[in-house]
């Protein structure tokens, strides 16, 4: 039975990071580089720099019901009850869902207070608080450059989704994709595998394990079962003993 799940989990995963036109919604098992959920009978896409929304009441024709601009290079777009959260390379935004379902611009939070600074970012949420990556590299021709590195988690307080409030930060090595489950935070390293955050003092985040020695670029946590994405394959884990997480097995991509 676990091993059916885990192919399913496995299969769910693949489309969710590697098709971003196919769509999905916030109970599915997705990755946090995400480009498009659906909540209800509405479909949200994003694209470097703007917000799609459409109806899918009638799946075999979607209708567009607007498309506005959110802001430069956008990465990703999470969904938790009623508010979407969009990452950007500079910024968080945030808008709620109106009843006709089309979102309300609520805040956007600038990540540097200097204009013209970038950051590869993916952002997730759960409860009261977003969780985000900022990563950066030194090579002048690739995206996310800047000359001095910034490579951390940051954590903000979303209680009024209209004003965020920074609560802490954690220096990590180029951090990407992540994923939550209860008081553990899962954050993929790009270069250097996978860390584990113990958040449930939320203002001091503890690493309690390291997985090493292998690139990785976006992760899922369910029930046990740890799915990382890497360049060339997809890595299983069994978390349920968080100190000492098993290898299962992996997948070629």
């Amino acid at each position: 039975m676990k091993k059916k799940f885990a192919l399913l989990f496995t299969i769910a995963f693949v489309f969710s990071c590697s098709l971003p036109n196919q769509e999905s919604d916030q109970s599915s098992l997705n990755g946090s580089y995400a480009k498009l959920l659906t909540v209800g009978n509405y479909l949200y896409a994003i694209n470097d720099s703007e917000l799609a929304t459409f109806d899918i009441t009638d799946k075999e024709n979607p209708i567009e019901l607007k498309k506005q601009d959110v802001g430069f290079r956008i990465e990703n777009i999470y969904h938790s009850n009623g508010v979407l959260f969009i990452g950007s390379e500079s910024a968080l935004h945030i808008f709620i869902i109106k009843e006709n379902g089309v979102p309300e611009r609520k805040s956007e939070t600038s990540y540097f207070n200097s204009a013209g600074i970038t950051s590869c970012d993916p952002v997730i949420v759960s409860g009261n608080y977003a969780f985000v990556t900022l990563s950066t590299i030194t090579n002048p021709n690739r995206s996310c450059f800047r000359s001095i590195p910034v490579n951390e988690l940051r954590i903000y307080d979303i209680s009024d989704i209209e004003n965020p409030v920074f609560v802490t930060s954690l220096n990590l090595d180029i951090p990407k994709g992540l994923a939550i489950d209860g008081q553990y935070l899962f954050v993929c390293l790009e270069k250097t595998g996978l860390v584990v955050l113990d958040i449930s003092n939320i203002e001091k985040p503890e690493k309690v394990y390291q997985l090493e020695q292998f690139e990785s670029y976006d992760v899922i946590a369910k029930d046990g079962l740890l799915m990382i994405v890497c360049p060339t394959e997809i890595r299983e884990y069994d978390y349920s003993d968080i100190q000492n997480i098993k290898y299962l097995n992996s997948i070629d991509i």
